[in-house]
């Protein structure tokens, strides 16, 4: 920008500025063409999505007509993968919902570990075979997800063993103490068996969780994390819904690395717009980040390796009605790409869990005007992240003076930049509008 009483420099008629105004004239005449050409693929119910956008050329639009489009997950485990530039919209009425019983639970484990710096080992292995018995407890919409946490609980001295304790109830709840480590299998409950590879060694408060749960599965996927070429200028609108169906499938634990989302843009995806939707029953609705390639470190730190990464990213007025879930993921400590110029603004959600969560390797964000009716956090600025801007939110519904917006990271993570914060109110428990959190 040049001051207001210096005048802009020239290089002939096309200078520096004039080149850019005829690059973005052939850039906009080229887009027109392309629009001016672009098909349309109606979807009624019972077609196949997948099929429609495979016929699509780059610039066409798909759009979903009212009614009850369900399907079980198919390419990269989404109902409709996208891998070209396309305009989709879910009309008022439409529907693209999982299919009931689609996602089962699996006898597969997967761990998870806290990859906080101090951890000195990190050697836990799952054997023997989870017997799928779901607790007493489970209500419809865990479908029996069963996670065991581990700590190491004492540090051995003069040659005795580290003891560790578990439980396999709620996390972090570990009623079964000072257990031995004997280097070999030693087992849980439900046929589950876990080895330790080292006898000592460990740092006392290790920790691991094990999910025995179900497979992930997405609404619309852009992107599957390492895929070479980007994939550009996205948009899903409308006044449709996506509905995960978490009440008649079985769930990701939430604890592991791919849990489900309506949308999930991953990898190296530019220019997404996601404007007027509303997403339900789900781990989360929206989920956007990179992916690198590179081996993970403690604290976040990453490995030599490729990353492929993710950036301008819209999303705007939609709805989230997820009174089991939480919202709107951006950023993601399990996949490491980074992720840049995202703006969530002007949405409204109804959540269980945390609603707004700037996460790992994010920078460059915008979280405006948005309205949130949360029982967990509102907005979580959750690890490192940098350069974001969080402004005008309403937290809704709570007059027990819940924060909107919070701030930290666990132990051993770099914490993230503190976002520009102005105007963000909880309606039931701030008395002043010019309060600032």
């Amino acid at each position: 920008m040049t001051p207001e009483n210096q005048a802009p420099e020239h290089d002939g008629d096309f200078g520096m500025n004039g080149k850019l105004e005829a690059r973005i004239l052939v850039i906009s005449l080229l887009a027109l063409s392309g629009f001016a050409n672009a098909a349309e693929h109606l979807i009624k119910p019972g077609d196949s999505p997948q099929a429609a956008l495979d016929r699509c050329a780059p610039g066409d639009r798909l759009v979903f007509l009212p009614g009850l489009h369900q399907h079980p997950p198919g390419r990269h485990r989404s109902m409709l993968y996208v891998d070209r530039p396309v305009d989709i919209e879910l009309r008022g009425g439409a529907v693209l919902k999982l299919a009931s019983g689609s996602c089962k639970i699996e006898a597969e484990g997967e761990i998870t570990t806290d990859q906080d710096a101090g951890k000195k080992l990190d050697d836990l292995k799952i054997g023997g075979q989870f017997d799928l018995m779901p607790p007493a407890t489970a209500g419809p919409e865990s479908y029996g997800n069963r996670i065991y946490t581990v700590v190491i609980d004492g540090e051995g001295k003069d040659g005795n063993p580290d003891t560790f304790s578990w439980g396999d109830g709620n996390i972090f709840e570990t009623p079964n103490k000072k257990v031995e480590v004997t280097g070999d299998w030693q087992p849980l409950s439900h046929g589950v068996k876990i080895k330790f590879d080292s006898r000592t060694g460990h740092s006392k408060g290790s920790l691991w969780f094990v999910s025995y749960d179900g497979p992930e599965a997405y609404g619309i996927r852009i992107g599957h994390g390492t895929h070479a070429k980007p994939i550009e200028n996205i948009r899903i609108r409308g006044k449709g819904v996506i509905d995960m169906n978490a009440t008649n499938n079985a769930q990701p634990s939430g604890l592991v690395k791919n849990i489900n989302a309506c949308v999930l843009v991953h990898g190296r995806v530019r220019g997404v717009s996601i404007e007027g939707i509303t997403m339900t029953d789900t781990n989360r609705s929206v989920m956007c980040y990179g992916e690198h390639t590179g081996g993970f470190l403690p604290g976040g730190k990453t490995g030599p390796g490729e990353s492929f990464d993710a950036e301008d990213i819209s999303i705007l007025r939609t709805r989230t009605i997820n009174p089991n879930g939480a919202a709107y993921l951006l950023g993601h400590p399990s996949h490491r790409g980074r992720l840049s110029r995202v703006k969530c603004n002007q949405n409204y959600m109804e959540t269980g869990k945390t609603a707004i969560e700037p996460n790992f390797n994010l920078e460059g964000y915008e979280v405006i005007g948005n309205v949130i009716r949360s029982a967990g956090q509102a907005i979580h600025c959750w690890r490192h992240s940098a350069g974001g801007v969080i402004t005008d939110n309403l937290r809704v519904h709570d007059n027990t003076g819940k924060p909107v917006v919070v701030v930290n990271a666990p132990r051993g993570w770099q914490s993230p930049e503190p976002p520009l914060q102005r105007n963000n109110r909880n309606h039931l428990s701030d008395f002043s509008t010019d309060r600032a959190n």
